[in-house]
Parts: C-alpha cells; structure tokens; sequence
C-alpha cells in the first residue's frame, strides 16, 4: 500500500500533464517523471505513468476526431505497436541511464533544428516516420521520454496544431495500449502501482477537460513556441539528472 502522501502528489502530478496534454497533446512522461522519480522507483513511475497516459490520450484523440488522418498515420501506428515489446524489455531488464542521455541529446539537437530552421521538413516521411515511430515507442514504454521525437516528426511534416494532436493522440492510444498488455503479460501491475492509477485517472480527466477549455483557440505561433519550450527544458531536466546520477 502507498503512503497516502505518495497517493495524493501523485494525482497530483498526473493531473497537471493532463493539462498539458489537453493544451498541446504531448508531454505527460516528460513533465511528471522527474518529479515523481523523487518518490517513486523508476519502474513504478514508467508503469503508472504510461497506463494512465491511456486515458488522457484517448481524450484526445475523441477531441480532434475531424481532423485526424488515420489511414495516413496507421503506418506508424503499427510501428509503434511494434517497438513497444522493445521498450517493455528495456524496462524490465536494462539499465537506461546512458540511453537516457543519448535521446535526451538526440531531442535537444532536433528541437535546435526545428527552432533555428522553421522552414525545416522531413526527409521521405513515409520512410522515416514508422522508423521514427517505431523508435519513440519503445523510448517511451521504457524511459517514458520518447514523444519528442515524434512530435520533431511531425512538426518537421508541416503539421498543424489539432492535426499534430490529433495524430500524436492515435499513435499513443494504440501504443500505450499495446504497452499496458505488456507490462500485464511482465507482472508489471503490482496493488501498489493499480492503486496510484486509479487515484490518479480522475484528476486527470478533469484537468484535461479545463486545459481544452482555457487553451482551445491557442494561435500557431504560441502552440509552437510552447511545445519546443516543453521539449527543451524537460530534455535538460531529464539530461541533468542522469549525468548527476552517473558522477554521484
């Protein structure tokens, strides 16, 4: 059983990436895991952080419904669905420190792109997109940092604000998905972990319905600047205390 503590900042926590999510339609491991890492062990914090994204994504994915493509993004939806047994074994069996560093450099040096050459666009997308894809979601069912590449991905194809939500909505509902069968199938959902899902999927519903709200006629130029801002701090967030963990 979880302190009560470790119950209530969690939900905490989630709830606030579900506001995130409802206002820019990515980030909920990016912008929870290094706080609840604080309290959490790292498995812990992957398992309920990823279970829950399931219900802030479908939201989603409810939300842009009209503007997604899913003949066009089903392609990486696949591959996602696919990379996302790599990221279960990653989770259970490897040490992700240097990995972590790795893609947290990756994503810094791709955001660098995105900022300094706006007019920037992806090489042969339908190539490099189920790649992408396939990359992001083993990164994410195992170190939950992996969706800054894809939104780099699509944000490099020209994508739009609702269209970008949109498709990052229907690639990690099938992912995440796909993930909780895994984690399931690994032994994963422990009474401790199940009991911080289910306080925590209320709040987050609740914050996502308020950020849809506040954020709904959020212009381009804004969505924009907010994801790279997200992208970057919680990528040097991220790098920062992995290198500390290795020099300590």
């Amino acid at each position: 059983m979880p302190e009560p503590i470790h119950i209530l900042a969690t939900a905490a926590i989630l709830a606030f990436a579900g506001f995130i999510i409802g206002a820019v339609g990515f980030g909920f491991g990016l912008t929870t895991s290094p706080t609840l890492l604080l309290f959490l062990d790292p498995q812990t914090v992957v398992v309920v952080v990823n279970a829950v994204a399931i219900i802030a994504f479908a939201l989603v994915m409810v939300e842009t419904r009209e503007e997604a493509k899913f003949r066009e993004q089903t392609p990486l939806a696949i591959a996602g669905a696919i990379g996302t047994p790599i990221g279960v074994f990653a989770l259970s069996q490897l040490d992700a420190s240097l990995l972590r560093i790795a893609i947290g450099i990756l994503v810094l040096a791709l955001t660098a792109l995105v900022v300094f050459k706006s007019e920037w666009r992806v090489p042969y997308p339908q190539f490099t997109g189920p790649i992408l894809g396939l990359i992001s979601a083993a990164m994410t069912t195992g170190l939950t940092i992996g969706g800054p590449i894809l939104v780099l991905f699509f944000l490099g194809c020209g994508m739009k604000r609702q269209e970008l939500r949109a498709s990052m909505a229907y690639f990690f509902t099938i992912m995440y998905i796909a993930a909780a069968i895994g984690y399931a199938t690994q032994g994963l959902f422990t009474a401790e972990r199940l009991i911080l899902i289910a306080a925590s999927a209320p709040g987050v519903a609740i914050a996502f319905w308020i950020a849809t709200r506040l954020t709904g006629r959020m212009n381009e130029t804004i969505f924009r600047r907010a994801v790279v801002t997200i992208i970057t701090i919680s990528s040097i967030v991220v790098l920062g205390r992995e290198i500390l963990s290795l020099l300590g």
